[in-house]
């Protein structure tokens, strides 16, 4: 408890539960502040995924394309404002590469799938996934 009360530079004097209280609302306000830098329009970037499958469904590629790339953006910058332990959600830039990938823009595949590397990791199979259509995607451009 010791090294808490010297963490947040509680004196002697701050009772038990009014630490506890202050380090709740710190909490809080740090959740919301990842949480505000990873939102588009005042919702979460994980808000919109229905919407990006129903452009999808709807063949919209060039909406769901404008939005999922302003979605990576969020992510990207929720990823940051929590620090290197935060990984990007790597589902936004798959679907972007698939789309480029539908519509034969190959150089836009491998630039998202590059920038999706160049980005700390969350945990899960979606790292290596990425990893190996990027890798494809190579091959696929260095043939005639």
């Amino acid at each position: 408890m010791k090294w808490i009360k010297e963490l947040f530079g509680i004196t002697q004097n701050t009772t038990q539960r009014t630490l506890v209280q202050d380090i709740v609302a710190e909490l809080n306000a740090e959740q919301a502040r990842i949480k505000d830098a990873g939102s588009l329009n005042g919702e979460h970037y994980t808000d919109y995924v229905e919407q990006v499958k129903q452009l999808k469904r709807e063949k919209r590629y060039s909406e769901a394309i404008k939005l999922l790339l302003k979605l990576v953006n969020a992510t990207e910058a929720e990823s940051k404002a929590a620090g290197q332990q935060w990984g990007v959600a790597p589902w936004y830039y798959e679907q972007l590469a698939i789309i480029f990938r539908k519509e034969g823009r190959l150089s836009e595949e491998i630039a998202i799938l590059e920038r999706y590397e160049a980005q700390p990791k969350a945990p899960g199979v979606g790292p290596t996934k990425l990893s190996e259509r990027l890798l494809k995607a190579k091959v696929h451009a260095t043939e005639p």
